[in-house]
């Protein structure tokens, strides 16, 4: 055996927070290495509700800080990641004028359960002091509120129970995956000594070597801290390290797409944010054509097997259909379920609403047999893990005594990177078009979904190319692209990550067997592999998404 490579810092866990973390170390020259046991983004980052958000009812618990941080976030993404976060108006029906303010003070000085309704008082103070916290780097519109009469002229199919509205901005990501995996390929850009590990699995040897098989090859690898990124596997993961911890009560978030034009013409690019009859707060927005509804908050600890169960199915049905009775909700109009578990602080006792989405990371010092810190992020939320990487990152450069050289507050990610204000988008996509041959439409519709990176996409497909079948709007040459370039091992990778194709329900059997060709090819698989691949992502979607895609001739 060869000696051990030596990194200073091993990040273990591939999703927001771990990618996010290591970008901001490679930005520093730190010597790192990121590790996930699948893919980048593949957990828990996977399954959010797909919310850029400053956290409006995190105000309810006092939690003045985090929206405050949370809504500058969100503001910086709108600047640093353009191509994958826009502005998302949103609309809040308010069914009383007074309800739930004593019971949300009540909350809000250390109460065990949420207020069951917000009236229309309650909201307004909410939403003027969403807009003083994300007064930040401001860039989207301050909130407004409607009388019953605007609120139904501009959503005919609403409740008529209402008794007025606010509205107000947030952000819509529109493929959280690829937003980390372009972290971690702006890691290793900055950092070319870095490594990055997909689908690979890690363990301990007495001495504390780590020992990582990858792609048929095993690395060992010594290190100075340990950075545990697991989410939801966090304690899992210190087992291995061996520590025993009990870090995570995770919770339940399920969501479903509808295929419902009616739902998308009354939303007309809006999201709703609202009460369900128990008082939980859902949501519905479109999303690449569908309507994306959620989420739930159920106490689970098992992110392996997390589904959107039939119970909560049950349940958003009821809620749209309350909220919109003029609109019709059937199970057939599900494209698309998915879940993941949201690595929650142990909190034992809180009801799973009212637990703090703030973050952590407690620090287990060396001991024997385990020659390196291990720090854990707990908790945290999706839009804030920018912020948490700094804090962590900064923890990480005093404990190597390595100064900070850069800062990641205005770094722009990935395609993100040069993206042309809309005001100049037509040009770009003008020159981009003379550049490489290939159709401005075509150009136009691939900048939108890569960002910059469309330049290189563009230049590759020029040559020309076939459709996917399903799609169109994807296609071969853009397929083959993304293999090259984007660490794809799986065909899940495609079919659930670096496409969308999966979660809108515009994935055929043809389709997946289409792409199954193509990394066939660029990957060096054998026929037994492609067809044990195509099996794989078939048994996943049955499985974990309640999706079954039929052959061509339409038999299993």
């Amino acid at each position: 055996m060869s000696a051990p490579e030596h990194f200073d810092v091993v990040i273990l866990g591939g999703g927001i927070n771990g990618a996010g973390l290591f970008r901001d170390l490679c930005e520093q020259g730190v010597k790192c290495a990121i590790v996930d046991k699948g893919d980048w983004g593949g957990g828990t980052s996977a399954a959010p509700s797909r919310l850029i958000h400053g956290g409006l009812k995190y105000l309810e618990t006092g939690e003045f800080r985090l929206v405050a941080e949370s809504t500058l976030e969100r503001n910086l993404l709108l600047r640093n990641a353009p191509h994958l976060v826009h502005p998302l108006e949103t609309l809040i029906p308010i069914q009383s004028w007074t309800r739930g303010t004593w019971a949300a003070l009540r909350t809000f000085f250390g109460s065990k359960t949420a207020p069951r309704s917000r009236g229309a008082v309650l909201i307004k103070i909410g939403l003027w002091l969403y807009d003083l916290y994300g007064a930040k780097a401001r860039v989207m519109p301050r909130h407004a509120m409607l009388s019953r009469t605007r609120a139904l002229q501009g959503l005919p199919a609403l409740t008529p129970r209402i008794k007025a509205a606010g509205t107000y901005y947030d952000a819509s990501i529109t493929a959280p995956e690829r937003l980390v995996l372009e972290l971690v390929q702006d890691g290793l850009r900055a950092m070319p000594t870095a490594r990055a590990l997909n689908w690979a699995t890690t363990t301990k040897t007495a001495d504390g070597t780590l020992c990582i098989d990858a792609q048929a090859t095993t690395h060992h690898i010594r290190t100075t801290i340990v950075i545990n990124a697991a989410g939801p596997w966090i304690d899992a993961v210190n087992a291995i390290l061996g520590l025993e911890t009990r870090l995570i009560g995770g919770t339940r978030g399920s969501h479903i797409l509808l295929d419902h034009p009616e739902l998308l013409a009354q939303l007309k690019g809006r999201m709703i944010y609202f009460e369900s009859d128990d008082g939980r707060i859902l949501l519905v927005f479109p999303y690449h054509g569908r309507a994306l509804v959620g989420s739930t908050d159920i106490p689970d600890t098992n992110p392996d097997t997390a589904t959107c169960t039939a119970p909560e199915t049950a349940y958003f049905m009821q809620a749209l259909a309350a909220l919109l009775p003029g609109l019709t909700f059937q199970e057939d109009q599900i494209v698309y379920s998915y879940a993941g578990i949201r690595p929650l602080p142990n909190s034992g006792g809180v009801a799973p609403g009212l637990i703090s989405r703030d973050h952590s990371a407690p620090v287990h010092p060396a001991g024997p047999g385990r020659p390196f810190d291990v720090i854990s992020l707990v908790g945290g939320k999706w839009t804030t893990f920018r912020g948490f990487a700094e804090q962590v990152a900064d923890t990480v450069l005093a404990r190597l005594n390595h100064a900070r050289h850069v800062s990641t507050r205005d770094l722009p990610i990935g395609g993100g990177r040069d993206m042309p204000k809309s005001s100049a988008q037509a040009k770009w996509v003008t020159t981009v078009s003379s550049d490489t041959g290939l159709a401005a439409v075509r150009v136009g519709e691939l900048l939108h979904r890569y960002g910059t990176t469309a330049r290189a996409i563009a230049a590759h497909e020029a040559g020309g190319t076939a459709p996917l079948h399903g799609a169109p709007d994807h296609t071969e040459a853009e397929i083959d692209w993304i293999i090259r370039h984007e660490q794809v091992r799986r065909l899940a990778d495609l079919a659930l990550r670096r496409t969308q194709l999966a979660i809108t329900g515009r994935l055929t059997r043809a389709g997946l067997e289409q792409m199954a060709d193509i990394a066939a090819t660029r990957l060096g698989w054998s026929e037994q592999q492609r067809q044990d691949e195509v099996v794989q992502v078939l048994a996943l979607l049955t499985a974990r998404h309640g999706v079954t895609l039929k052959n061509v001739l339409g038999f299993m």
